[in-house]
Order: structure tokens, then sequence, then C-alpha cells
């Protein structure tokens, strides 16, 4: 029943087709935001995409309390006061209060930590980890580990030429059911190295064979 009641829910709020993904009743999607397949939203997490978009990517894992804002949150600080007047006099537009900013834009494969901030127009690459509680105001490259407040990179996931092969294979495109034969080998973690994170992507659906270096 719960599972339905997510499903349920998740599909109101997206608009469509879950397609996987997972919406907890808890958390906030307002405004122009695209979720991708598999991703799932935990509760408390508040996305916003009001006055710029918000693009999330597919198998992403957003932890609870996480917060990715919009223009919409954005108080302009080059004016005599920051504080939105639209809030108390209804003739006023709130876009006249915005400092627009572009678009967040979220990879695929991201896992996004408890209580983590996205500020507004970041773009994070495909495979970052974004750490619990970080703020994060900069771009943060594929494959990145960042932590802290303002979040800085600690290191990469992996080798660069293991980082390629990753995205270059561009799993996240597959469906569950075809990652399904090999899911254990992909979230192995007894692995070969790094030997074996390029054999098993030489297995996945449309990926020509990777050799390592």
């Amino acid at each position: 029943m719960k599972d339905f009641l997510v499903s349920l829910y998740t599909g109101i709020k997206l608009g469509g087709r879950p397609h996987g993904r997972r919406i907890s009743p808890l958390a906030t999607v307002r405004g122009d935001v695209n979720i991708g397949k598999y991703t799932y939203v935990s509760g408390f997490a508040d996305i916003r995409g009001i006055g710029s978009a918000t693009r999330i990517g597919n198998y992403c894992s957003v932890a609870r309390g996480v917060k990715i804002l919009s223009s919409g949150q954005v108080h302009g600080l080059d004016s005599i006061s920051t504080f939105p007047f639209y809030l108390i006099d209804r003739s006023l537009e709130r876009a006249d209060f915005m400092s627009l900013k572009r678009d967040v834009v979220i990879g695929n494969d991201v896992w996004i930590g408890v209580d983590a901030v996205i500020m507004p127009g970041v773009r994070v690459g495909d495979g970052a980890v974004i750490g619990a509680g970080a703020v994060v105001t900069k771009d943060v490259e594929a494959f990145q580990i960042v932590a802290g407040v303002p979040a800085r990179p600690v290191r990469k996931r992996f080798a660069e030429s293991v980082c390629a092969a990753i995205a270059a294979s561009k799993w996240w495109d597959c469906d569950y059911d075809e990652l399904r034969p090999l899911i254990r080998r992909i979230y192995a973690h007894d692995r070969n190295g790094d030997e074996g994170i390029l054999e098993t992507l030489g297995l996945l659906p449309r990926t020509p064979a990777v050799s390592p270096e």
C-alpha cells in the first residue's frame, strides 16, 4: 500500500507516469522541475523551479532534507532593500524582485547527502557526490566528491581513465531491466579494482568493450 501511495503521489507531482521515480509525500517539488527515471527524492527535501528551471538526471539519490533552490529564492543584493515587497503589495509582480540565475542542472547517478543545499544556477556533473550538510555555490565536476560550507572538492571517485570510461558508457540511459543481470557487479563492494569496473562496463547493453590502459 505504501509503495502504491508513493507511486501515485510521484505521478501527480510530475504530471505523468513515475517510470521508477519515487518522491516522498513529505517532499516538496514546485515549479519547473524535471526529474529523471529511477531517481528518488526523500522526505523533507525541497526542490524548486521558480523563475528558473531545475533538471535532475536518472538514478539520482536525493536524501532527506536536501534543498535545491532556483531564482525564485534569490534576494537581490544590489538594491536598497532585499525584502520581497510583492508579499505585502499585490500590485507588484514576483518576477520583478527575482535575481535571475541559470537553471540548476544535476547529472545522472548523483548522490546528494542529507540536508545539503544546492544554490541557484549550479551545475553538478554525472556521478558526483554532495556531502551531508554541504552548501554548493559553484559547479561540481563529474565524479567529484564535495563537502563543507561552502562545498569544496575532496577527491574524485575514481582515476580519470575510469571516470572517462563510466561517462562514455552512459549506463544511466538504460532501463533497470537491462541492468538487472549485472546489478551485483555494478554495485559490488568487492570489485576487482579498476580493471573490474572496466570489465563490467564492457558487458553493459549498447556499450562497446572497454579495456584498461
